[in-house]
């Protein structure tokens, strides 16, 4: 028999006091008596995802900021300028960033720990920012989505498929701020989010999240789609379609990483242990959103990468005449001084007073008066 944070009490353990115990009970009073089982088992080893989770939170944001930089980069070297794909993807990147700070942030504080690890003082922070986090991940994926959409319109002229990019980002601008309001209001008071004491009103967040991550899956289908009826129109190299399919094939993991996200996050949905249990959906929806990204800008890097041979090539005829001009310069001084020593011998010693040396030719006086009237003509 126990008794839980509202008083009620229940009669077994386990599993059913977890649940009464998460419904009911604060995090910062949860996470107390979870540490005095904590004490009772010192000795064993502790479980910690930390470090696992904090590698592809630098790694992945820094892959995907590199490419949207170069992107930016050979826009504005080959085309002379962005166009709204390429500001779009610079702010999803942006929040993208954004979005990594705070899961290192997270990851610092406890996050990858199980909840009875965390220190109190902790826990309402990790769930305010775990809070926040879940709206910046609505606004990253859009971004990924409206900025490979709108390179569509761009590169596709044809009028029924400017429709369907019209279409489909009218529909992103509907679904994000849609999805946005619902997860900030999740809860009314919002302070229940994080605050499960508090008697508010609070929406199915799980179902919330499925239905987005459903949304997520149909869309990306679409566009990976929606270019195939027009790239089958074009008369493409071997090299071309080699690319065409590694684009696809790229765009294809998006789509797998946010189903595998959803299974993962069905399986959340059954946890008790949120700080430890979150890791598998951080990881897949990083991948996800990172990926996206990628998938986007890689196309804009192509006439980047084209021009790559040739900035090499460049770059090792600059240093080759540098060096020619090197040794050349450094052969003459070096015969200069052996002139010095061979005309020491052969000539007069310099006057007393004299601030002047003496270098005698080794030339033939042939040449030597021939070389001094040329001299002499281009002078006048």
């Amino acid at each position: 028999m126990f008794f839980v944070g509202d008083g009620r009490v229940i009669q077994g353990g386990g599993h059913q006091l977890n649940v009464a115990v998460r419904a009911t009970c604060k995090c910062s009073r949860m996470c107390p008596a979870a540490q005095i089982s904590r004490d009772l088992c010192r000795g064993y080893p502790i479980e910690d995802r930390r470090s696992s989770t904090r590698i592809p939170a630098i790694v992945l944001p820094a892959i995907t900021i590199a490419v949207v930089l170069l992107r930016c980069i050979s826009r504005i070297a080959v085309a002379k300028g962005m166009w709204w794909d390429d500001w779009i993807a610079l702010v999803t990147t942006f929040f993208l960033s954004a979005s990594g700070v705070i899961a290192l942030i997270n990851h610092r504080i406890g996050f990858g720990l199980h909840y009875w690890d965390i220190d109190p003082g902790k826990a309402t922070t990790i769930l305010q920012i775990f809070y926040a986090a879940q709206m910046i991940y609505v606004l990253v994926i859009t971004g990924a989505k409206a900025a490979l959409c709108a390179f569509y319109a761009r590169v596709f002229s044809h009028q029924r498929f400017r429709l369907a990019t019209n279409i489909f980002l009218t529909c992103l601008a509907i679904q994000t701020p849609l999805f946005v309001f619902l997860i900030m209001f999740q809860c009314i008071p919002i302070q229940a989010v994080w605050d499960r004491s508090i008697n508010g009103y609070c929406l199915n967040i799980t179902a919330i999240s499925y239905a987005g991550a459903a949304v997520t899956i149909i869309e990306d289908l679409i566009l990976i789609a929606m270019p195939i009826p027009e790239l089958m129109k074009l008369q493409l190299g071997l090299k071309k379609k080699l690319a065409v399919v590694f684009l696809f094939g790229f765009g294809s993991f998006a789509i797998i990483a946010s189903i595998i996200r959803l299974k993962y996050m069905v399986m959340f949905s059954r946890s008790y242990d949120p700080t430890y249990d979150f890791f598998e959906v951080n990881l897949w929806s990083g991948i996800e959103v990172n990926t996206a990204i990628i998938c986007g800008s890689l196309p804009a890097l192509f006439p980047l990468l084209k021009k790559l041979p040739g900035f090499f090539k460049a770059l090792k005829s600059t240093l080759g005449d540098a060096w020619r001009k090197t040794w050349n310069t450094s052969t003459p001084s070096t015969g200069a001084k052996q002139t010095r020593g061979a005309g020491a011998s052969s000539s007069e010693a310099p006057k007393e007073g004299s601030h002047t040396s003496t270098i005698v030719s080794i030339e033939s006086p042939t040449k030597t008066e021939a070389s001094l009237a040329s001299s002499r003509e281009l002078r006048k």
